[in-house]
């Protein structure tokens, strides 16, 4: 999936740097470079980005008033990504909601990273489903359809509730950071839909799936169980749990759930 974004920077060396690192995010499109704010809030306005990189200190007054200048015409604001090399901004950046990530001048490339990393989850957490692309074509798959996805050398399978299965080529830790917080990664080749697990065991490390729909198709390979009515599709998949990923299993299973 592709994101926009614009920069707001006024400093050169800083403006070429960051675009430089920016070259590392193939799926980062840039929409254009203000360098002022009367410049930026244009910007802003008629390319509406999905990110703006903001300098807060720039010629003709801040980049707080792009922010303050802007926001109303957004249900959904821009993410924003401060560029700064005074912490005192990084205080003032809090106060704002679409503020995302502050990032201390000369930008480091690792930072860069991380900021782009959450800024993809917290996007795919507003949405209600994924955009991915296997051989034949982009699917947008629902969060609530996927039941589990599981790593298969370099490639990952999609289950769906449906007993159908994607096959994309892409790293399950590239999926994962699509994924919002009701996605759990509990082995090195496992991420579940927290909405479907039944229980789990950490003694016996494993997670128990249980899904249930509705009028389905027999199969050989369905792992179903079928009520009086033949209607719902009964779903029971066991996962395991990975030895390093067990304590992040226990805090995020414990605390959201009761088993």
């Amino acid at each position: 999936m592709n994101y926009s974004y614009i920069i707001i920077e006024d400093q050169k060396e800083c403006l070429e740097r960051l675009q430089d690192d920016l070259k590392n995010h193939p799926e980062l499109v840039c929409l254009g470079v203000a360098s002022s704010v009367n410049d930026g809030i244009v910007m802003t306005l008629t390319q509406k980005p999905n990110i703006i990189f903001l300098d807060v200190e720039l010629e003709d007054g801040t980049g707080f008033e792009i922010l303050k200048e802007t926001n109303s015409f957004f249900n959904d604001h821009p993410f924003v990504i401060i560029l700064s090399d005074d912490e005192r901004f990084a205080k003032k950046a809090i106060n704002y909601d679409s503020v995302l990530f502050y990032l201390d001048k000369p930008i480091s490339s690792v930072k860069l990273t991380i900021a782009v990393n959450k800024f993809k989850k917290h996007f795919s957490e507003l949405k209600s489903h994924i955009s991915i692309k296997d051989k034949t074509a982009h699917w947008l798959i629902k969060h609530a359809s996927i039941l589990y996805i599981q790593s298969d050398g370099s490639y990952c399978n999609i289950h769906r509730l449906n007993d159908k299965m994607i096959t994309v080529t892409k790293p399950l830790k590239e999926i994962e950071n699509l994924l919002p917080k009701t996605f759990l990664r509990c082995h090195k080749s496992y991420i579940v839909n927290i909405n479907y697990i039944e229980k789990m065991n950490t003694t016996l490390k494993f997670i128990m799936l249980h899904a249930k729909t509705g009028v389905f198709e027999i199969t050989e390979k369905s792992n179903i169980r079928l009520d009086e009515t033949f209607t719902i599709k009964d779903t029971i998949v066991e996962i395991p749990i990975g030895d390093m990923y067990l304590e992040r299993v226990r805090h995020t299973l414990l605390t959201s759930k009761n088993f």
